[in-house]
């Protein structure tokens, strides 16, 4: 099947993301073997988020590439979720105190629940379940 440009950047974008977060879980877990037994349980349990976010992201990817409706659904409801944690984050100790470089990746962030608000994007999905639906209804 066709799918037009946007969509096909929301797929490529959406699995590049998987790819990142998996790779800082990855880098968590290993900065936790070297770390001190406290700094260790906090990396660890930040990686720990990290994978469960990943695998959600994971999940819409596949949802996303099947063009389903669900998957649009769970990659703007994990997006939006992952980028509130970072915002908190970034706000955390204040507006005095930012931290640039964690500021960039929120920003980063950002870009998946954009791309999956662009009109074209949010109606392919909308319309993808609509045309199953007359699929099946006709068999």
């Amino acid at each position: 099947m066709n799918r037009p440009g946007w969509i096909t950047v929301v797929i490529v974008v959406q699995a590049l993301w998987v790819l990142a977060l998996v790779g800082i879980a990855i880098f968590l877990l290993t900065l936790a073997r070297t770390a001190s037994p406290g700094v260790s349980a906090g990396v660890k349990t930040g990686a720990t988020v990290l994978i469960v976010l990943a695998l959600f992201a994971c999940a819409s990817w596949y949802g996303l590439w099947k063009d389903t409706l669900w998957g649009w659904w769970f990659a703007l409801l994990g997006n939006f979720a992952l980028l509130a944690i970072f915002i908190y984050s970034v706000v955390d100790d204040g507006f005095g105190n930012i931290d640039w470089e964690m500021a960039g990746i929120t920003m980063i962030s950002a870009i998946l629940p954009v791309l999956l608000l662009v009109p074209v994007v949010r109606k392919f999905y909308w319309r993808a379940t609509a045309r199953r639906g007359l699929t099946i209804d006709r068999q």
